[in-house]
């Protein structure tokens, strides 16, 4: 119903954007002032406070209003109202999977012309994170950071008492099935007391992405002259053998009691992995600060996710956040400064690092000098250096995520077939993304 209550909103928003956009009467803006609007919680709050106050310091005469805006990754209802009525701020932040759709539907100004004066060069940055900042050739937002999706890291202790060489992580899946075998412990009853991995942990879409693309498999194909808006390929047999490797754990382990077990307790620092109930999991940059925090003397180790002796090693895929400017706003000199100091300048990603715990998606940044050495974090440096994937790169990426979610579900939970489950999501996808490109050559004729 959600997901139904958010298209809804979208498809009323669109052509709002598309047409009120250009004809708002907007008062001149102060050329002392960008307005910023940002998506973080609190435990943000103080690392932006000081990448903007900084950005003063460098920039005298110039001062950044930031306000809070809500983005659950699919839409930004109090962004798309504010663009539509003229008021939106001179720059937003836009999750790396929701450009395209943005783009396509009218809700970004186009940079490419001050990023083509602007000195940078896209091979500055990261190249999943560039694709996911460009549609159909236009340049609509700067890459801001990078995170690596994901590390695989392993209780050394729990290794140990099960009699496995904790110097010796899984390289296959063969390996990883070996050793959840030996890991994993159930009481009299059944019910799990020690869990080797949940490979949902990650659940949803976001979990098919990460394994289908260890399969070495792909979500969607580039625009041709055929497709210009490329194509959905959620039946990929290496997107359908990842699944049925999913649902197999998921028979074997009991996917119910897995989920009774993981979330027993609540709060992140309660997780079994932290409290040395999980052998293994799949780690995200941003919870490097939580390992420390929560299991500071835990022996670990990391390393790269399995995969199949045939799929992708290493692997992983590269999400992100960006900047832009939305469409019913002046792309202000001020403005675009702001945007290439955020993600680019040394003392702006150096931050980003060090308080935020996350990657610059700006590969020249001097932080990566420092983080390719560190042992914990260099892992996820070499995600980020071999990984050429993001989620998918098409106006419908919220949508496809819903329906991979769903046909997850009913595989998992409904003992449904993978290969019929993501062939029925291929075909929704597919029929919303040619609505998208029927009304882009709508708009493009009345123009």
């Amino acid at each position: 119903m959600a997901g139904a209550a958010r298209l809804a909103t979208w498809t009323w928003l669109a052509p709002a954007i598309l047409l009120i956009s250009g004809c708002v009467r907007k008062a001149p803006p102060d050329p002392h002032v960008i307005t910023l609007w940002q998506p973080f919680g609190a435990t943000e709050q103080a690392p932006l406070d000081h990448l903007v106050a900084a950005f003063e310091r460098s920039h005298p005469g110039i001062r950044v209003h930031m306000s809070y805006a809500s983005n659950d990754l699919t839409s930004s209802q109090k962004l798309f109202l504010a663009i539509a009525g003229g008021v939106a701020p001179d720059v937003t932040f836009v999750d790396g999977q929701q450009l395209s759709e943005w783009a396509a539907r009218g809700a970004l100004a186009d940079l490419s012309e001050p990023f083509a004066h602007s000195g940078l060069q896209a091979d500055g940055f990261w190249r999943p994170r560039w694709q996911e900042s460009t549609f159909q050739g236009h340049v609509y937002a700067l890459p801001w950071g990078a995170d690596p999706n994901f590390a695989f890291v392993w209780n050394k202790d729990l290794f140990r008492k099960a009699g496995l060489d904790p110097e010796t992580p899984p390289r296959t899946l063969d390996d990883l099935d070996r050793l959840n075998d030996r890991l994993t412990i159930r009481d009299p009853q059944g019910n799990i007391t020690q869990l080797g991995i949940d490979p949902m942990e990650w659940t949803g879409a976001n979990c098919l992405f990460t394994w289908g693309y260890a399969f070495g498999g792909s979500f969607y194909s580039e625009p041709d002259a055929t497709h210009p808006l490329g194509t959905v390929t959620a039946d990929n047999p290496k997107i359908v053998a990842a699944l049925e490797w999913l649902a197999k754990f998921g028979r074997k382990y009991d996917v119910r009691k897995v989920r009774a077990f993981t979330e027993a307790t609540v709060g992140s620092g309660n997780t079994p992995f932290y409290a040395g109930k999980a052998a293994m999991r799949l780690l995200h940059v941003a919870q490097i600060k939580d390992l420390k925090k929560y299991a500071p003397t835990m022996d670990i180790g990391i390393g790269l996710i399995p995969a199949p002796l045939d799929g992708e090693y290493p692997n992983g895929w590269i999400g992100g956040w960006s900047l832009a400017v939305p469409r019913s706003k002046m792309v202000r000199p001020e403005a675009f400064e702001f945007i290439k100091w955020m993600c680019t300048s040394d003392e702006a990603t150096e931050i980003e690092s060090s308080e935020l715990e996350q990657f610059p998606a700006y590969r020249k940044a001097p932080v990566f000098e420092r983080v390719r050495k560190d042992p914990v974090r260099g892992v996820f440096y070499q995600i980020l250096a071999n990984s050429k994937h993001v989620r998918t790169l098409m106006p419908v990426q919220g949508y496809y995520m819903e329906r991979l979610g769903r046909a997850m579900d009913e595989v998992l939970y409904g003992g449904a077939d993978p290969r019929r489950s993501l062939a029925a999501a291929r075909m929704d996808v597919s029929k919303r993304l040619q609505s998208v490109a029927d009304e882009l050559a709508q708009h493009a004729e009345a123009r």
